[in-house]
C-alpha cells in the first residue's frame, strides 16, 4: 500500500457503494463530490485496486469492492460496538437498537420495556417493529434488528437465542362464551368452536393444526386474519373464538369482555426466547434491553399475569 487508509474512506466508499451514484452519496453524506471522489480514490490507491465500475447511470463495485464492501461493513460495525462498549464504562450507553416483538408481546409488554429503557438510557435511540415469528427471525439474520422476542426458531443456524419463557395457552372467546365458567377445557372440546387463526405460515397457527391433526380433528377456521387487534375485535364482537397466551388478553378478560380458559389433553405450551445475530457482536445497548426484558418477563410470570415458567439465565 503507498498509504493508510482511513474510517473516514471506508464510509464514504461503503456510502457510494450503496448509493450506486457518488452525486446521491455527496447529497447523503452533505459533502461536496470532488472530496469524496478525492476519498474514494485515495482508498483506491492505498489498496491498489479499483473498487468501482463507473457507467451512464452511476457505479457498481468491482470484485475488489465487493469484497471490501462485505467486509468493510464488518469492520464498522464492530467498531461501532466498541465506541458504545467504552462509553458505557464511563456510564453513558448511547448508540441504537432495533427491537423486534411478535404482536402478541408487543400488546402486553412492550409499553413498559420502552418506558423503562428510555428512562434508563435516554442516550439510546430504541426502534420497535413488530411482525411475526418468522419475519422476526429473518430479519435479525439479515443484521436489520439487533434484538428479537420471538418463538423457538427452527432450522435457523444464524441467530444466537437465549431461552426466556414458556408460555400456556389459552382458549379465548366473547364475554357471554359458554366455557366462561369453566376451569379449563380440553383441546378437543375447544376445536368445536369456529376460530379466527393467523395464516397458515404463522407458528402459532402451524402449532394448533399439529395439535388438532394428533386429536383427529379439524380446525374450524372462522376467519384467517393476521392482524391481532382485529382477531381479537372479532372475538370480543362474539363472533369467533381464538387460542393465545393469557397475556394477550389479561386487561380485557379483567374488564370482562373476553374470556379465558386453560386448555388440556394436551396442554398447549411454546417456547419464546429473545434472538440476536449470530455473528455480530451484541452492543451494550443491546445487552441492557434484554436484561430488562428478562426482568419484564420475570415480573409478569411472579405475578401471574403471564402463566408459564421462565427459563432464561
Amino acid at each position: 500500500m503507498s498509504q493508510p487508509f482511513n474510517l473516514h474512506q471506508i464510509n464514504s466508499f461503503l456510502t457510494v457503494a450503496k448509493c450506486g451514484s457518488f452525486t446521491r452519496a455527496a447529497i447523503l453524506l452533505n459533502i461536496a463530490q470532488p472530496a469524496l471522489s478525492r476519498q474514494v480514490r485515495l482508498l483506491e490507491e492505498s489498496l491498489g485496486v479499483e473498487l468501482f465500475v463507473r457507467h451512464g447511470r452511476g457505479v457498481v463495485t468491482t470484485a475488489a469492492g465487493q469484497l471490501l464492501q462485505t467486509r468493510a461493513t464488518h469492520l464498522l460495525e464492530e467498531v461501532e460496538a466498541t465506541a458504545s462498549a467504552v462509553s458505557a464504562i464511563a456510564g453513558e450507553v448511547t448508540g441504537q437498537v432495533i427491537f423486534g416483538l411478535i404482536p402478541s408481546v408487543a400488546h402486553s409488554m412492550a409499553g413498559d420495556i420502552v418506558q423503562r429503557f428510555r428512562e434508563n438510557f435516554p442516550r439510546v435511540s430504541l426502534v420497535v417493529e413488530s411482525a411475526m415469528s418468522g419475519t422476526l427471525q429473518e430479519l435479525t439474520e439479515q443484521k436489520k434488528i439487533n434484538l428479537a422476542i420471538t418463538y423457538e426458531p427452527y432450522q435457523r443456524r444464524n441467530l444466537r437465542c437465549t431461552p426466556l419463557m414458556e408460555e400456556r395457552l389459552y382458549f379465548i372467546g366473547p364475554a357471554q362464551c359458554p366455557t366462561a365458567s369453566a376451569a379449563e377445557i380440553s383441546l378437543q372440546d375447544a376445536l368445536q368452536f369456529p376460530m379466527v387463526l393467523p395464516g397458515n405460515n404463522h407458528g402459532l397457527r402451524i402449532m394448533i393444526e399439529k395439535a388438532a391433526a394428533q386429536v383427529r380433528l379439524p380446525v374450524l377456521l372462522d376467519a384467517e386474519i393476521n392482524t391481532l387487534a382485529l382477531q381479537l375485535d372479532l372475538v370480543r364482537r362474539g363472533l369467533a373464538h381464538t387460542i393465545l397466551p393469557l397475556a394477550t388478553v389479561l386487561r380485557s378478560v379483567k374488564r370482562g369482555e373476553m374470556t379465558a380458559c386453560p386448555i388440556v389433553s394436551p396442554a398447549l405450551t411454546r417456547k419464546l426466547v429473545l434472538a440476536t445475530p449470530a455473528d455480530r457482536p451484541t452492543s451494550v445497548a443491546s445487552m441492557r434491553l434484554q436484561q430488562l426484558v428478562e426482568q419484564a418477563v420475570h415480573r409478569q410470570v411472579a405475578s401471574g399475569e403471564w402463566p408459564g415458567a421462565q427459563i432464561g439465565r
